[in-house]
């Protein structure tokens, strides 16, 4: 599961075939980029990745990796990078090992590493990567991966998926003991090296009216569907995105949509010719959990009959192995997006450019979201109320609003945009207030403080109620941003507006109007760049699990770990009943390990839904999670309370659902954060990267978790009168349900 956080991986890798001369280090500089040449790179932001000739290994450079975001989670997408070795000793069973040098600075948050990958010609045969964290000097790291099939391709690299700075140099592949010399370099496919649009894609001025609305809604969904149906488009042998440019080229003169058919046609026709496939498999519609939608393609109400017949003998015959675009996460068979180009270098995109980045957006959300039927409005009409507002963005700003508010339409927590988008930042404000606030009882309270600056205490009370910031009611300032708040569900957008648009500000000082006992107060309170964590007052730290009047077990499901869990038996042997808290992000995996204690038995607890890769926008179920009972063969028989609320989220929420299969356990609390399954990265059009719940997460009954978030027993939330008194009313009330049962 995905953590709620902000989605950053830096990955270095190398792609070889046979030859004589093999790059393991980072000597030799490619002038365009001033990077490595030979190597190639995925991060939000290639300013973090360098060439460095002061820390180094040997030789004249090392490559560093740097990233100071605070939260990070590692992202394993180093399967689609490509050695290919030599048949020669590709035959016969033996190991591959990857040795390389790292040097790490306060790596912390998730890990940096290495990685290796061995794949046969019918898919991955291993993957294996190595995790450090902390400060060490140079030191050498070794992967190894045994194999027993022919190798078709390896790859290896780096990684930090973490803050801090990492150092790599001197990469040595080695088969048994023995260097790998026989290698060469695997050619770059032409969508890589056709740079024939990257100033520009030309398309500047367009008319917005309702002709070209539905014509450039249609261009988008033509393009989208060839992207992941016809084996040219995806084969990686053309630039998709240029070929996008030189379609609205030749529609943009289109004055009806006789017209359109006739030039969307003729380009079809313009590309290799697909060959009949006569074991594309058809699914049967008892697997199929949800059906591609293909908008106005076979409809027949606005193409032609010989368009739409070529457009249904392309969807019938799609046979592509491997899309050049989308590959298949090997462990969890989630769609990685891979290969795209962020466009950094363009903080304001053309208009032709921006259109890409909504047809981009919209063909993956169309053919790889396994919640598309749950999103804000019908997605083919989202194409539709879209294409004017991107047409029409006069600068960055509005750009990244426009993006923004396309994302938010998809309603999943787990999409924004990330990597501390410089516009986005600007837009939110660079200072925050230094106190907590939150949305309770619908109104919007002061409750915490931030550690460093107590002595905002003196001004700001636990329980004030905001009126106003710098003028404007709370009520108006929600309704401005609610839009531009991607999230799941209302409570967990109310959750995120005071930390990102409502306490910032590009100002040092911010004005509150807020209500104290009855009394309207009037506050000047100044603003801090830095940021730091906040605390409720009487707030004590205790130990991740620990009894409560000596009858009931508690479990912090943010600081508890399954290495404790032998002990954490013991204690709670003759407890009443245990209260899970999962109002924190979990810090281990507890669905398997935990969750069975609570069980006396093996059943289901959720289904995955994944795409059908060989038919993009179908979606089946591929697997089920079951749990129980506990390895010891004993199970705990008291009653389970689990606390929840918005800040319960993906891998809260997948744990939740874990505990729930057991009978004894209810839930508590208030609506989760809607957001579960596994998360993939899309990058859009000037560096903009965001992420979606790519695979389903459903109920044994096939109800979903995403946008609802998990079945609660009881509703119980905070109060401003025992936030005020320094109250915990959830676990409270946990704990009145265990004593009186």
């Amino acid at each position: 599961m995905a953590k709620f956080c902000l989605l950053f991986f830096l990955i270095l890798f190398s792609r070889f075939n046979k030859a004589p001369d093999h790059n393991n280090g980072f000597e030799s500089v490619d002038q365009t980029s001033s990077l490595p040449s030979g190597w190639s790179f995925q991060a939000p932001n290639y300013n973090s990745i360098k060439l460095d000739s002061i820390t180094k290994y040997e030789g004249k450079y090392s490559l560093s990796i740097e990233n100071s975001i605070e939260f990070n989670t590692p992202q394993e997408v180093g399967n689609y990078f490509n050695v290919k070795a030599d048949e020669t000793y590709s035959k016969e069973v033996g190991s591959i090992e990857l040795r390389g040098f790292m040097k790490m600075d306060e790596i912390g948050g998730d890990y940096a590493g290495l990685w290796l990958k061995l794949e046969a010609e019918d898919g991955q045969l291993a993957f294996v990567d190595i995790k450090h964290v902390g400060t060490h000097d140079w030191a050498e790291y070794r992967v190894k991966l045994p194999y027993s099939k022919k190798i078709k391709e390896i790859a290896y690299g780096g990684i930090l998926a973490g803050v801090g700075k990492v150092w790599f140099d001197k990469f040595r592949l080695y088969k048994d003991g023995k260097p790998m010399y026989n290698l060469r370099r695997i050619a770059p496919k032409k969508a890589q090296l056709d740079t024939s649009y990257l100033n520009g894609s030309g398309i500047t001025n367009i008319q917005i009216n309702a002709k070209n609305i539905t014509n450039l809604a249609i261009v988008g969904q033509v393009w989208g569907f060839l992207k992941y149906h016809h084996p040219y488009a995806g084969s990686g042998e053309v630039n998709w995105d240029a070929e996008l440019f030189k379609i609205l080229a030749n529609t943009l003169k289109c004055n009806n949509l006789r017209e359109l058919s006739h030039s969307l046609e003729a380009y079809i026709d313009s590309l290799p010719k697909v060959k009949k496939c006569d074991d594309c498999r058809i699914l049967s519609s008892s697997k199929v959990f949800m059906a591609p939608d293909y908008g106005d393609l076979f409809t027949r109400k606005l193409l032609s009959e010989s368009l739409t017949n070529k457009l249904k003998y392309i969807q019938q015959n799609r046979s592509i192995k491997q899309n050049y675009w989308v590959k298949k996460e090997p462990s969890l068979g989630y769609p990685l997006f891979v290969n795209e180009k962020s466009y950094d270098q363009m903080l304001f995109p053309d208009t032709g450019y921006r259109l890409l980045s909504l047809f981009r957006y919209w063909s993956i959300i169309n053919y790889y979201s396994p919640y598309r039927e749950i999103t804000e409005y019908n997605w083919n009409q989202v194409l539709k109320d879209f294409i004017p507002q991107f047409v029409a963005t006069e600068n960055a700003k509005q750009y990244t609003l426009a993006t923004l508010r396309l994302i938010a339409t998809i309603k999943d927590t787990h999409a924004n945009i990330f990597n501390n988008y410089p516009t986005l930042e600007s837009i939110k404000g660079k200072y925050r207030v230094p106190f907590r606030s939150d949305f309770v009882e619908h109104k919007l309270i002061v409750t915490g403080y931030r550690t460093d600056t107590l002595g905002i205490q003196g001004k700001v009370k636990i329980g004030d109620i905001i009126v106003s910031i710098n003028g404007q009611r709370i009520e108006k300032l929600v309704k401005r941003y609610l839009p531009i708040t991607p999230a799941s569900n209302y409570d967990t957008q109310l959750r995120d507006l005071p930390w990102n648009y409502l306490m910032r500000s590009n100002d040092e000082e911010m004005q509150f109007v807020v209500k104290r006992n009855g009394m309207v107060i009037k506050l000047n309170i100044p603003t801090l760049k830095s940021k730091s964590t906040y605390t409720a007052p009487k707030q004590k730290e205790k130990g991740p699990y620990y009894l409560i009047k000596d009858q009931i077990g508690y479990v912090n499901a943010g600081r508890y770990l399954n290495s404790e869990l032998a002990l954490m038996e013991k204690m709670f042997a003759k407890t009443k009943g245990i209260i899970v808290d999962l109002r924190e992000y979990p810090s281990d995996f507890m669905p398997y390990t935990f969750a069975s204690y609570l069980k006396s038995f093996k059943s289901m607890f959720l289904k995955w839904s994944t795409v059908e890769y060989s038919s993009p926008g179908t979606f089946v179920i591929t697997d089920s999670a079951y749990n129980g009972p506990s390895k010891n063969g004993e199970s705990y028989n008291g009653k389970v309370v689990v606390i929840v609320n918005s800040d319960t989220q993906s891998q809260g929420e997948f744990t939740t659902m874990a505990l729930q299969s057991s009978p004894n356990v209810s839930v508590i609390g208030s609506q989760t954060a809607g957001a579960d399954g596994e998360v993939s990265t899309i990058v859009l059009p000037g560096g903009i990267y965001t992420r979606i719940s790519s695979k389903g997460v459903f109920y044994p009954d096939n109800s979903p978790s995403q946008g609802t978030g998990v079945k609660i027993n009881r509703i119980v939330r905070p109060t401003i009168k025992g936030i005020m008194g320094g109250k915990d009313e959830l676990l409270e009330k946990a704990i009145n349900i265990l004593i009186n049962n």
